[in-house]
């Protein structure tokens, strides 16, 4: 299970993306990209100068979802991953299944954990952040926005 956090296809040279910033939207036309130390440096075509790029400095750049490619089986995007609600597993004797469901929050964030990411999951008054790995995300049904996880012993308390 892998979890997709950028696709650099989608940042090609030649693709326009949506820029808003402070209420304003523009179309932009991608020159160049490349990645350097996690960071992403883009040239927009029109945008020559560095007086131009400090203007658009925390910008938000949108790309139509029907544009983007679909995640291969098995990985996610993490703008997909949000909302979802996570649920712990927990081996019941006596049920039906074997499991009963423990609630623990819904999926509000996608962060690097240095190597794994980390889904970062809350209820409100709680965060716990869970590491997006095989041996503990067990299933994650996008259509019915449900993760379910089998959590280590101890890593609630690590969160707190």
């Amino acid at each position: 299970m892998d979890l997709i956090l950028d696709d650099d296809r989608l940042l090609d040279p030649g693709r326009q993306l949506r820029m808003e910033i402070g209420g304003n939207s523009r179309t932009v036309k991608i020159e160049f990209f490349r990645r350097q130390n996690g960071r992403f440096v883009m040239k927009f075509a029109g945008i020559d100068s560095i007086e131009d790029a400090e203007k658009i400095v925390g910008a938000e750049l949108l790309i139509p979802e029907s544009e983007i490619p679909e995640a291969e089986e098995g990985s996610f995007y993490t703008f997909h991953l949000r909302g979802c609600r996570v649920y712990a597993i927990h081996e019941a004797a006596g049920s039906a299944d074997g499991n009963r469901d423990e609630y623990i929050g819904d999926v509000t964030d996608i962060v690097d954990g240095g190597g794994t990411q980390l889904l970062q999951v809350g209820t409100g008054k709680e965060e716990t952040l869970i590491p997006f790995a095989e041996s503990i995300v067990k299933k994650v049904d996008l259509a019915g926005r449900r993760i379910e996880v089998d959590l280590p012993k101890g890593l609630r308390e690590l969160n707190k």
